[in-house]
């Protein structure tokens, strides 16, 4: 079954042709637009920009109208809110903006229903464990208990299975509906498990989708847990990627889990990305329990699945970028997929557009229709909501609006995230003083747009600003404080550092630098804190 509609069609700005309502909207928002008061007369910045954007204070709350199914601000072309199980705000970066910056940002917000769920979907949940002799000792036996723990926290009629990998992978418990009679022989399956040999983590990966493959209802995760690098099967972050997309295309999220500071956080981290799932770094391995078993939890209280935006770009805007997310393109849309909601979980998709092809005329122009199909598990049937965005195009820069403040900690989300990927990339090649020197660019230029967001954020959304800037600024205290703190590399002995030379002479390389335990630690709390920040 597939679960929400794709919306690859032709949207309502294709063809260079608009509709008669959107017509009729954009001429009645222009006109009332003409009265909304300019709160800040300097233009924006944006990523990659030497100093923070500045950001426009939110006008006054309007009575929404609903059109066409879609629920519009009455009074403001550049935001709306719609939907009923998942909740969509649209924002236009700047409200107004002048014909010679003549680009902005798009950024959607997409909220599950926090309300208790009426009915439950079918959970579908696939635990793949590595098994290599690296996971001897208390790592084994602490995803042997974290695994009882997540199956504990399933609901009777939810399907699991279990799959161990190392040079080749072993279907511990095939695809079980968890019920009073199966309970016992899954936790009994689990607890069987024993150690082999090396890791072949795309192994464990293509068996658990099989085994995932063969569910026809509900909504589907699979927890993969590693402890090594990549050294069987596919070993490449690309290769990665691909089996991630795959995963995701067939409504699977992968969540990703590290233990301890030898596995790869590259290929763990683009798993996650790219199949709309989590990735996590467990430095202890008594910690994996809690984190089996919040993925449990959260997996039976989805209210959505198959959730896809797609933004339909009106004639004569571009897109330039879209941040964090995989996507697709199909003539002038642009479709994003989202994946599984649970209730109360928030994702976010910001794009950055070019508005060349507007033209000179005044007014309220159209920038994007929008519409964000998806499976309400709660209702058991499709669902749809849509709204549109638009900008008014002004004469001059001084009447342009600065950066929406919501739309601002967004973006800084993403500037951060890079910022904690280059330090890490830096800090790898033994130049500390270039990546603290990354994090303090990043925090001054963050304090910045930190004070203008907070000063300018609506009411109703001041503590979600503040809170976004405050865990951004956590995030490169933290990665500063683990880059001077600790030692960078560990230098074995010299002894070690050449070999006899035939001819009885030795060769003097540079000693051989390996990373040390608190470095590896920094690099992957750091690849965390940047796959978080792109949700």
């Amino acid at each position: 079954m597939t679960f929400g509609r794709k919306l690859e069609g032709p949207g309502p700005f294709s063809g260079g042709a608009m509709k008669p309502t959107h017509v009729a909207l954009f001429s009645a928002l222009g006109m009332m637009l003409t009265s909304i008061s300019v709160y800040s007369l300097a233009p924006s910045g944006g990523p990659g920009a030497t100093s923070a954007p500045d950001v426009v204070a939110e006008p006054p709350p309007v009575v929404p109208e609903v059109l066409g199914g879609a629920t519009a601000a009455a009074a403001d072309a550049s935001r709306f809110v719609t939907g009923s199980r998942l909740m969509l705000e649209g924002r236009v970066g700047h409200a107004r903006v002048s014909r010679a910056a003549r680009e902005t940002f798009l950024m959607f917000e997409v909220r599950g229903d926090g309300a208790p769920a009426r009915a439950q979907a079918q959970a579908n949940l696939s635990l793949v464990i590595d098994r290599s002799g690296s996971m001897k000792g208390t790592r084994l036996a602490n995803a042997v208990q974290a695994a009882t723990t997540a199956v504990s926290r399933l609901n009777d009629g939810d399907v699991v299975s279990v799959v161990t990998f190392d040079t080749r992978t072993s279907v511990v418990v095939p695809p079980t509906t968890v019920g009073p009679d199966t309970r016992g022989r899954i936790l009994a399956g689990i607890r069987g498990i024993s150690l082999g040999g090396d890791t072949c983590i795309s192994c464990g990966i293509e068996e658990g989708l099989a085994l995932l493959g063969q569910a026809r209802d509900g909504v589907s995760r699979m927890l993969v847990l590693s402890d090594g690098d990549a050294n069987h099967g596919v070993r490449d972050v690309p290769g990665f990627r691909a089996m991630a997309q795959r995963a995701r295309d067939r409504g699977v999220s992968i969540t990703t889990i590290g233990v301890d500071v030898d596995y790869n956080e590259k290929i763990l981290s683009a798993i996650a990305l790219d199949s709309n799932g989590r990735h996590y770094f467990v430095e202890n391995d008594a910690a994996l329990a809690r984190i089996f078993e919040a993925e449990a939890e959260q997996l039976t209280a989805s209210v959505a699945s198959g959730a896809e935006l797609a933004i339909d770009l009106a004639p004569g805007v571009e897109l330039d970028r879209v941040f964090d997310r995989p996507f697709r393109r199909a003539g002038g849309q642009v479709v994003v997929p989202l994946g599984a909601f649970a209730a109360g979980e928030v994702k976010t998709v910001l794009l950055k557009v070019r508005l060349d092809g507007l033209g000179d005329e005044r007014g309220v122009a159209p920038v994007a229709d929008v519409g964000l199909a998806y499976r309400d598990l709660v209702a058991g049937a499709d669902a749809r909501c849509q709204g549109t965005l638009g900008v008014t195009l002004v004469d001059r820069d001084a009447a342009a609006s600065e950066l929406d403040a919501l739309v601002a900690g967004r973006v800084q989300r993403s500037e951060t995230a890079a910022a904690l990927k280059q330090a890490n990339f830096l800090f790898e090649q033994g130049r500390l003083d270039e990546a603290r020197s990354k994090l303090d660019a990043q925090r001054r230029q963050l304090r910045s747009a930190a004070d203008k967001a907070k000063r300018a954020a609506p009411a109703s959304r001041a503590k979600d600003v503040a809170s976004d800037f405050e865990g951004q600024l956590a995030a490169l205290e933290r990665a500063n404080t683990d880059f001077s703190a600790p030692p960078a590399f560990a230098t074995p002995p010299p002894a070690a550092a050449g070999a006899a030379k035939p001819g009885g002479f030795a060769s003097a390389p540079a000693p051989a630098r390996t990373q040390s335990r608190e470095g590896k630690a920094a690099i992957r709390r750091n690849e965390v804190d940047a796959v978080e920040m792109a949700r």
